[in-house]
């Protein structure tokens, strides 16, 4: 799962003195010296102090969230400035914290202004091998969008990744996806690999023949051949990269 395009709409609210502030913040460590000698102390000094007041913004952000718990969009401010500087485990605390003061904004922004919002938050605990809470965050980014079949199907591929698989999990929500668009031919290739983990070599054969009369081009049929012919054999099943 490409876990990085969803945090579109986090990155795309970060605009402002938070950008500013830490691109100027760089570049002035960087220049620092030459700036200087270039310009003379005085623009030295000027840079120091506009630093410092961005700096200054930056803590009364922060500073507002931690005195402000049930204030949603303070929240969502301060993960915005630890985004810019990716720190995740942050990030993802005071998006927590904004949804906690206001659950009924928060969704409804997910599927707009906070587009990317919910599914970046299940990654971070599925990473985290916190399945428990990833799946609570992914149900939640399944309720925000609904009809977003293409995040059903990248979601239930991460069931099929964690340590161990959780395949039936995968198979509920390919199912779901393959009854609206019965002809998904990624949704297939990956019903087949569900079924291969879960050893239902049934499983597995039907949705590779309906893989192969839906989609005959598709990329990944050989691979999926010798998924199951490793499941006929005995063999461990090792899921084939996309």
């Amino acid at each position: 799962m490409n876990k990085n395009k969803y945090l579109v709409g986090l990155i795309g609210l970060a605009v402002g003195f938070i950008i500013s502030f830490f691109w100027t913040q760089s570049i002035n460590k960087a220049g620092a010296t030459k700036g200087v000698a270039a310009s003379g102390p005085q623009a030295g000094a000027s840079g120091e102090m506009s630093q410092q007041a961005m700096m200054g913004q930056v803590q009364q952000v922060i500073e507002h969230a931690k005195n402000s718990p049930n204030d949603f969009q303070a929240q969502i401010e301060a993960a915005k400035v630890f985004n810019q500087v990716g720190r995740k485990d942050e990030t993802v605390d005071y998006l927590k914290k904004a949804y906690a003061a206001n659950p009924t904004e928060f969704m409804r922004q997910s599927g707009a202004d906070l587009q990317g919002v919910l599914p970046f938050i299940a990654m971070y605990y599925d990473e985290k091998k916190n399945y428990a809470e990833a799946d609570t965050w992914i149900r939640r980014a399944l309720d925000a969008t609904p009809n977003d079949g293409e995040m059903r199907i990248e979601f239930a591929s991460t069931y099929l990744q964690r340590e161990p698989p959780q395949p039936e999990k995968a198979i509920q929500e390919l199912q779901a996806e393959l009854k609206s668009n019965p002809k998904d031919g990624h949704a297939l290739s990956h019903l087949v690999e569900a079924y291969a983990l879960k050893k239902d070599v049934n499983g597995a054969e039907d949705s590779l023949k309906k893989l192969k009369e839906t989609d005959p081009t598709n990329q990944r049929l050989s691979a999926l051949e010798k998924v199951i012919s490793d499941l006929k054999a005995g063999k461990p099943v090792s899921i084939p990269k996309e």
